[in-house]
């Protein structure tokens, strides 16, 4: 049996709705923000800030990514948080930034770039199953990040605040510091500090995106 007009269009609307989704974090700047929410909930202009883009421009982008349900949002006064509307857009991240690192070189060759490993100056890096309790693990990102979920037993020593604060990591520990994402170049540069000053430290080659997204680490998070 052929099926008729009415199905093709049915099918057809089918995919374009699909494709909307699709649409809505294919921008760099989106999986930018996808990033920054899946470290918890914040207000239109801390994106901003962080992403270094004005705060209409994330506006926008924020309202694009609401109407494909990618994000949700609550009031306070006078202020709206945007949150990511649930671990799988999270996953949906994951899943786009693992298929382009295996299958578009450039991707790849930016990464390296962006890390600073491009010009031989890698920095040791670490599975987060490789973990082990004597390990002294440090969150390098922002404080209301880090409060709003984080590896278990981490302290937080915003990158910001390394400088002053590195004394208090203890005398001849073994580091280990991790950000927001493989994307995220925090806990490297964090590393490459330390590590100028005789620390043993090493970069989490993942970080809380991964982990919203796989479950694999428990960030205390309802």
């Amino acid at each position: 049996m052929e099926p008729g007009n009415s199905e093709e269009m049915d099918k057809s609307s089918v995919f374009e709705a699909l494709a909307k989704v699709v649409k809505a974090v294919a921008n760099g700047r989106r999986l930018e923000l996808i990033e920054l929410l899946a470290q918890g909930e914040h207000a239109v202009d801390a994106l901003a800030r962080m992403s270094g883009m004005g705060v209409t421009t994330t506006s926008a982008h924020l309202q694009t990514m609401k109407q494909a349900g990618l994000v949700k949002t609550r009031r306070e006064r006078t202020t709206i948080y945007y949150r990511l509307a649930g671990d799988d857009v999270a996953e949906l991240y994951l899943a786009a930034k693992r298929v382009g690192l295996q299958r578009y070189p450039v991707l790849r060759q930016s990464l390296v770039e962006y890390m600073g490993e491009a010009d031989g100056s890698c920095t040791p890096t670490i599975d987060p199953s490789a973990v082990t309790p004597d390990m002294t693990v440090v969150d390098v990102r922002p404080r209301a990040e880090f409060d709003a979920g984080h590896f278990p037993g981490a302290v937080s020593i915003p990158l910001a605040e390394l400088e002053a604060r590195f004394h208090e990591i203890p005398p001849g520990a073994e580091v280990v510091l991790y950000c927001r994402g493989e994307l995220c170049r925090l806990a490297r540069d964090a590393a490459r500090w330390l590590c100028e000053r005789g620390v043993d430290a090493k970069a989490m080659d993942e970080g809380v995106v991964e982990w919203r997204a796989s479950k694999e680490v428990d960030l205390g998070v309802a």
